[in-house]
Parts: C-alpha cells; sequence; structure tokens
C-alpha cells in the first residue's frame, strides 16, 4: 500500500500542472490496483476538500462527487471508510463543514458521548454540541 499525500490527489484530479499530473496520473493509474492501493487517511480527505472549496472554488456539490469517487474508488483505500460516509453525507445536506463531519463522526466511532463546538454550524451535527 502506498500512502497518498493532499497534492498528489489534487494533480490527478484537476490537471492543472502537467509534470505533476502525468507523473499522478501514472501512479494512479498504472501502480496503484484493488490489490495494493494508495491509502488516503481522513486528515488528506479533509485536505482534498477543503483546496477544492478554497483554491478551485469547486462548489459543495462538485466536493461531494469527488469524494463520493475517491470513497468508490477500487485503487484507494480510505481510512475509517464508514466515518467517511457518515461525514459525506451529513456535508452534503446539511450546513457544517466536511471536516467537522469527519471530527463528529470520529468522535462517535470512538465512543465519544459528544462533541463539544463553538461552531453553530457543526453543532447542529449528530452529537455535537456548543459549548456554553
Amino acid at each position: 500500500m502506498i500512502g497518498l499525500d493532499t497534492n498528489v490527489v489534487i494533480r490527478y484530479l484537476v490537471q492543472d500542472d502537467a509534470v505533476q499530473a502525468r507523473k499522478a496520473n501514472h501512479l494512479m493509474e498504472k501502480i496503484l490496483t484493488q490489490d495494493e492501493p494508495g491509502f488516503i487517511n481522513l486528515i488528506t480527505l479533509c485536505e482534498i476538500v477543503w483546496v477544492l472549496k478554497r483554491n478551485y472554488r469547486l462548489d459543495k456539490p462538485g466536493q461531494v462527487a469527488v469524494v463520493d469517487g475517491l470513497l468508490t474508488s477500487k485503487q484507494l483505500l480510505v481510512e475509517n471508510v464508514a466515518v467517511a460516509w457518515k461525514a459525506l453525507r451529513a456535508y452534503e445536506s446539511g450546513s457544517a463543514g466536511f471536516s467537522d463531519a469527519i471530527i463528529a463522526y470520529t468522535n462517535m466511532a470512538h465512543e465519544c458521548e459528544y462533541t463539544v463546538t463553538f461552531d453553530r454550524q457543526a453543532s447542529k451535527l449528530d452529537g455535537v454540541r456548543l459549548l456554553k
């Protein structure tokens, strides 16, 4: 298994640097397989969404489509994929950020009673409360 950094995945997705995109394409399409997948951890997944939103101005439906594609790819293994799916669905249908949803559902997976935040949008997620 090969760990993937955010910038490698971004180069593959957006194809905005010819040299790096060619290398990323080769890795993703020729090297990584179902038997030897690339690994994307949850921090990298959050960074991918952030970069697509901030740097490339991709709208929420586009971000959701990208993450969905990463989660269903046969040549990729995403850390704690159940948490990633729950977070993606919460992000898609709510007002909290994707990273906030990852935090909330990761904490739930680790049996936290709830997560506290000062973020009003994040507090709308299941298992999240405003700290008063």
